[in-house]
């Protein structure tokens, strides 16, 4: 019988977790650029998350037209002593024309919570990183609740971005299973999902994955998301896919719940460490 995974009730016991643990002031701050639909949906819910579990909120709302140069300057502006971050995010996807990576290297590796400078992503490969990237996390959070064995697991992802792929990789390699990375220039991809013991999907593009790609009894997370008019789809063919599969994730509300959990605690935690070094 199938498990379908419900993130809602998973990023529950990660806000209980929070809340008995919380100890230091916590106060994320978010910088967003533009009226990107989505990316307000998605602020507005980091925002929510962040008032029930007790942490401040502070949120930067800036024109599409700013320049990369003035983003990075509103950035180190919001890293001062007086606003008291122990978090801040700047919410991707940025205008085409700011330069992204220029941007996220400015934010201070002590309070990273997404985990994209380059210090933060230094320290997933060697494994000396302390808290989990959000969306990473939650996927291994998924796996640990549902009592995945990753250890020897084959592992096939899709999808080599900095948000999903890439990080997630390194921290499986930590955990000792066997990782498969396939991208847009992989060709047959079926070839590796029909032996994979766990599939996780990070594109972004429906219908990546469909049942005939799979073996029966795999376990596949769904961590992409994309919008046709007003309407979420993740990665995945779920109705094909959860015919054949063990566990699985919807989408919505599988990942992306977990992802605001986790970036919640990750600010909890940066105000820990902040709070003990002071």
């Amino acid at each position: 019988m199938t498990t379908i995974v419900n993130g809602h009730q998973i990023a529950s016991k990660i806000y209980r977790r929070i809340k008995r643990q919380r100890r230091a002031s916590a106060k994320l701050g978010v910088v967003l650029v533009g009226n990107h639909k989505p990316s307000q949906t998605y602020v507005r819910k980091k925002g929510e998350a962040a008032e029930y579990c007790g942490v401040d909120f502070l949120l930067l709302h800036l024109p599409s037209s700013i320049s990369t140069k003035q983003l990075i300057a509103e950035v180190k502006q919001l890293q001062q002593p007086r606003f008291g971050l122990t978090g801040l995010i700047v919410q991707l996807p940025l205008p085409k024309h700011v330069n992204t990576g220029k941007v996220l290297e400015s934010i201070s590796p002590s309070i990273d919570v997404d985990c994209l400078t380059q210090t933060s992503l230094g320290k997933l490969i060697t494994g000396s990183y302390w808290i989990e990237p959000p969306t990473p996390g939650a996927i291994l959070e998924i796996l640990r609740y549902h009592k995945v064995r990753l250890v020897g697991a084959k592992v096939v992802l899709i999808g080599a971005g900095s948000l999903v792929g890439r990080p997630l990789a390194n921290m499986l390699f930590h955990e000792q299973a066997t990782v498969s990375v396939l991208n847009r220039s992989t060709k047959n991809m079926a070839h590796y999902t029909k032996t994979a013991d766990v599939i996780i999907t990070g594109v972004g593009k429906p219908n990546v994955l469909t049942g005939a790609m799979i073996k029966p009894g795999a376990v596949v997370i769904d961590a992409g998301v994309s919008f046709v008019g007003k309407h979420m789809y993740g990665d995945i063919d779920f109705a094909s896919v959860s015919k054949k599969v063990k566990l699985v994730t919807p989408t919505p509300g599988g990942v992306g719940p977990l992802t605001v959990a986790k970036l919640i605690e990750n600010t909890v935690k940066c105000a820990q460490k902040l709070s003990k070094e002071s």
